[in-house]
């Protein structure tokens, strides 16, 4: 049986979490498990044949690749595409989770004929027990459900790469670029949309979790308590932003916005601190908003000041907002 999905999995010295991504892969509801095909990349890290052996004995159709060096996130993920076989790709880094609808509920979007589907991605600051009901996840986590729209797009990215299932690009020659340490995820929309004709759409439907958690060592971990890597963060935007010119006077105002909110991030950390460590998605669904609202981009950069200067029970309460 030919797969309908190829699941690209990267891992890096994280035989449990990844034995956990794996595990809520098999968990997946609505969809043979034979129509699905899992590629792990190994980039230079600990031995996890054990942890692949595992997935296989539960039925997991389960490749295993072994890079003999490090060569970075966007290269594991990009050798992932080389050796899949499924008509669609999907992401999953070692330490996220799938909840069990993700791939049925993606694939059944994809039926009306776009490219790749976004669906909702629930944030957590905390490691999620994949066992856990919808309900208290749900209560422990931040939502990233901002609407797609490919002008926006242009000015800051909408969703992470593990909310998405796409088409596969391994006939064409998109591809992730290894020169990015972080937000190869959004220069790879933007590839796909721009030069590639992909249509992407929104499903609402929750079926993601993304740990991000502050000892995680990787520059998105870093950029809310470290004043040094949020710098180095945003001269990454700017690199993208000077790849991929904007299309219309509109998105280069709300490009504007989005440097506002990065300079005050900055500005706070140089101070001493960011009390809301949830102010990215906070500050994507207000520019968002704005977006599809005209008139609320009167205010919008005070709103971005209110998120970015949020403390203690104020940041809590708009992340459930």
């Amino acid at each position: 049986m030919n797969p309908i999905v190829s699941v690209i999995v990267p891992t890096l010295d994280r035989p449990a979490e990844v034995g956990q991504a794996l595990a809520s892969i098999v968990a997946q509801r609505g969809v043979d498990l034979r129509e699905i095909e899992v590629i792990v990349i190994n980039d230079g890290g600990s031995p996890v044949e054990d942890v692949v052996r595992d997935a296989r004995e539960r039925g997991l159709v389960t490749q295993l690749i072994n890079h003999p060096l490090r060569r970075g996130l966007s290269c594991a993920r990009n050798t992932g595409i080389e050796h899949a076989h499924g008509a669609h790709v999907a992401f999953l880094d070692d330490d996220d989770l799938f909840l069990p609808g993700h791939l049925s509920t993606a694939l059944a979007a994809l039926e009306s004929g776009i490219d790749a589907v976004a669906t909702t991605c629930l944030v957590a600051d905390h490691r999620i027990d994949p066992s856990t009901a919808i309900g208290p996840v749900l209560t422990a986590t931040t939502p990233w459900d901002v609407a797609f729209d490919p002008v926006l797009l242009e000015a800051c990215n909408l969703f992470p790469v593990h909310a998405a299932v796409l088409r596969s690009p391994r006939a064409g020659r998109a591809r992730f670029d290894p020169g990015l340490p972080a937000i190869e995820d959004w220069d790879f929309w933007l590839r796909l949309t721009r030069e590639h004709g992909y249509r992407i759409g929104r499903c609402a439907a929750p079926t993601v979790i993304y740990h991000r958690l502050p000892a995680t060592g990787s520059m998105i971990g870093a950029v809310a308590d470290n004043a040094a890597a949020m710098a180095r963060f945003g001269a990454l935007v700017r690199r993208i932003w000077a790849r991929w010119p904007t299309s219309t006077d509109r998105s280069h105002r709300f490009r504007l916005y989005t440097s506002i909110m990065y300079w005050q991030v900055l500005g706070r950390l140089t101070a001493g601190g960011l009390g809301n460590p949830h102010y990215y998605q906070q500050s994507i669904h207000a520019l968002a908003h704005a977006w599809r609202e005209p008139d609320a981009e009167t205010d919008l950069i005070e709103r971005l000041t209110d998120i970015i200067t949020a403390t203690g029970e104020d940041a809590d309460e708009r992340r459930t907002a």
